[in-house]
């Protein structure tokens, strides 16, 4: 499906005006284990492809499972039939971009006795270095991705991505007591030298076997939060993104919809989407509509630049196509993260933010789990469960500090954030 789609030509010969089809094939070799044990050595194979078919300005998608002609011919009558009771819309069209030579990242297979003696020094390094640590789920994996995408326009892509990944599930215990839950992870291209060393988990594994005291804050007061990297993206990223998103802005709900060229942010703060980064093997060259992606400067300095404008919101709305949402990066700031603790009077810092997704007005509510109390610049003590509240827009303007260090998850690079008119309720 490289150069040409067999499935979006016999959509057309099916009575579709214009089809595409997009398909994904993932080849992982797999690691498990837990804090004493290997539990699992397995490779698996997966493919998925989607079919989209447009007809009258209507459109419908199906999934095919297996390319037997007569699943293929399934998928399509499907499609047609959605496409059939589906409302008719100007902005369904297939898009017309210019295609790229096929690429290839990373390494093209997997280096086994890599992922089984890193899982080994793993579990050494554990009992040795964080006895109190318990890993309740542990994947060291390699996986090959292949896409590839065409349409009946002629657009053809496709890309190859290889890479390394870690992801573990663990808790402090000692003496009948255990700590919050936590989780973290990255990936790489290149195999990693030490598991315990991946993205924040070295950290992280420290602050679980400081956690068994755990305090709830003292009463409830407005003030810092420091928000490392594992918070950060779930508490303030992914939703700044959605309402930057061109599905916020073609609802009417984005408060942020006539803010182009207008500073929503401290100066100290920028948001940059970087899908094309080298160093990201979460990535993407080309999105769901097959169009290339590319760099894109959403906020910078505290100004709102740009929208996250993909092929369809473009065509419905009238707007510039500007980029996907993959490969998200905060650049550093000055300060090192421990001159930032120093320098706060009373917050907490914040590793794990546990909550719904914040309101259209972005006003957020939720638990602070795996963080500390900071009182006159020090880290006083692990805190029980507590409720933190505020406003994501108020808090983007009230940025103090952005650390210096960062840490590169494989699909973003973020560093730690320290902001101020936070609620903090304790007991």
């Amino acid at each position: 499906m490289a150069a040409a789609s067999p499935e979006s030509d016999l959509a057309c010969a099916a009575g579709a005006d214009a089809a595409q089809a997009a398909l994904a094939r993932n080849e992982m070799v797999e690691v498990e284990f837990d804090t004493r044990r290997l539990q699992l050595l397995r490779t698996t194979e997966d493919e998925t492809t989607s079919l989209a078919v447009f007809k009258g300005g209507r459109k419908g998608t199906a999934a095919i499972t297996g390319l037997a002609p007569e699943s293929v011919r399934a998928a399509i009558d499907a499609a047609l039939a959605a496409a059939a009771a589906a409302p008719p819309d100007p902005a369904n069209q297939i898009a017309e971009a210019a295609p790229a030579p096929p690429r290839v990242h990373g390494p093209v297979a997997a280096d086994r006795d890599h992922l089984v003696d890193r899982a080994h020094e793993h579990i050494a390094a554990m009992a040795r270095d964080f006895p109190a640590v318990v890993s309740r789920n542990a994947y060291h994996r390699f996986t090959r991705t292949r896409r590839s995408f065409a349409s009946s326009a002629g657009l053809a892509q496709q890309e190859t991505r290889g890479r390394y990944s870690f992801w573990t599930m663990f808790a402090g215990r000692r003496d009948g007591r255990s700590t919050s839950l936590n989780y973290s992870g990255a990936s790489a291209y290149k195999p990693f030298p030490q598991l315990i060393e991946v993205g924040s988990l070295h950290r992280l594994y420290g602050e679980a076997s400081r956690s068994f005291d755990m305090r709830p804050a003292p009463g409830k007061f407005v003030g810092d939060v420091i928000i490392t990297p594992d918070a950060l993206e779930g508490m303030l990223l992914w939703p700044l993104a959605r309402v930057l998103g061109g599905y916020s802005l073609m609802s009417g709900t984005s408060p942020y919809k006539e803010k182009r060229g207008q500073a929503i942010a401290s100066p100290l703060f920028s948001l940059l989407n970087r899908p094309t980064a080298a160093s990201f093997p979460e990535g993407q060259d080309f999105d769901g509509y097959g169009v290339p992606t590319h760099d894109l400067d959403v906020i910078r300095d505290g100004v709102l630049e740009d929208f996250l404008v993909d092929f369809y919101i473009a065509k419905k709305l009238g707007l510039k196509q500007t980029a996907g949402a993959t490969g998200f990066v905060i650049p550093p700031g000055a300060k090192s993260e421990a001159d930032i603790v120093a320098e706060t009077t009373r917050g907490i810092l914040l590793t794990r933010f546990s909550g719904g997704s914040p309101a259209d007005n972005l006003d957020f509510s939720g638990i602070a789990k795996n963080a500390f109390y900071v009182e006159d610049g020090k880290l006083r003590y692990p805190l029980a469960e507590t409720m933190i509240s505020g406003n994501l827009r108020e808090l983007l303007l009230a940025i103090r500090a952005i650390s210096k260090e960062t840490i590169d998850f494989g699909s973003t690079r973020l560093p730690t954030i320290a902001a101020g008119g936070v609620t903090i309720h304790g007991r």
